[in-house]
């Protein structure tokens, strides 16, 4: 068995990037994942998880979904809402306006290398349907309308996806289904004072939206909020 970790002495401790990689794997399966999962996914030895897992279900971190299952525990919420807590509070009040006005979620993506990851979910109030994204969840940057913004937002690059170069032009992306079966988005990047693209502002719904009007909604709360995150100095 191959151990996938990195040892000893390379950059830090062996124990902590091992005990994160769990944390990784059951990220990325919230049905979650028994022990024999696991050691097959990470190369680890059984006692090696087995002992990991004790010790992270102690500290809340994991917790047990069955007999013999394993997923992300409650202590990881609450270090999921201090996250980029500087970002959600500069948006809290423009995408709070937008889930109100389109009748939808309303979400703040960042770019985490080549994945888009949702840092805020705004939910609308008044609507007798509401579709919940989770807070914390990721996706390559060329799937969904969300990532595919934060590409159309900086340069052109061989192989990029037609939705994203004809965004530039049009300055949204819309997507069905890519990321939520049955669902639609639709996203705009947020250019910042630097130039650069690092996130996108979104709407996702159970249905198609006005193309036109959820756009002109999203631009105009993509445009309030830029110049809010310059000031702030983040992303300069």
């Amino acid at each position: 068995m191959t151990d996938t970790t990195k040892p000893d002495g390379a950059r830090g401790s062996q124990t902590l990037a091992r005990g994160l990689s769990i944390l990784g794997a059951l990220r990325d399966a919230p049905e979650g994942l028994s022990v024999a999962d696991l050691v097959r996914a990470l190369g680890l030895h059984r006692p090696i998880v087995t002992r990991l897992l004790a010790t992270l279900e102690d500290e809340r971190y994991v917790e047990r979904s069955g007999s013999r299952a394993y997923r992300l525990g409650p202590e990881l919420i609450a270090l999921g809402k201090a996250v980029r807590s500087d970002l959600r509070d500069l948006a809290a009040t423009v995408l709070r306006d937008l889930a109100e006005h389109v009748g939808a979620t309303a979400v703040l993506v960042l770019r985490d290398d080549a994945h888009a990851v949702v840092i805020s979910v705004v939910e609308p109030m008044h609507t007798d349907l509401r579709l919940s994204f989770r807070l914390g969840s990721r996706h390559l940057l060329h799937q969904g309308a969300e990532g595919m913004a934060i590409l159309a937002g900086n340069p052109p690059v061989r192989g990029e996806r037609p939705e994203v170069t004809r965004a530039r032009e049009s300055g949204y992306v819309v997507s069905a289904g890519e990321i939520l079966p049955g669902t639609w988005g639709l996203a705009v990047p947020v250019v910042t004072g630097g130039g650069r693209c690092e996130m996108s502002v979104g709407v996702i719904a159970a249905q198609a939206l006005d193309e036109s009007k959820t756009s002109r909604l999203v631009l105009e709360a993509t445009d309030e909020l830029a110049p809010r995150i310059s000031l702030g100095g983040e992303l300069r």
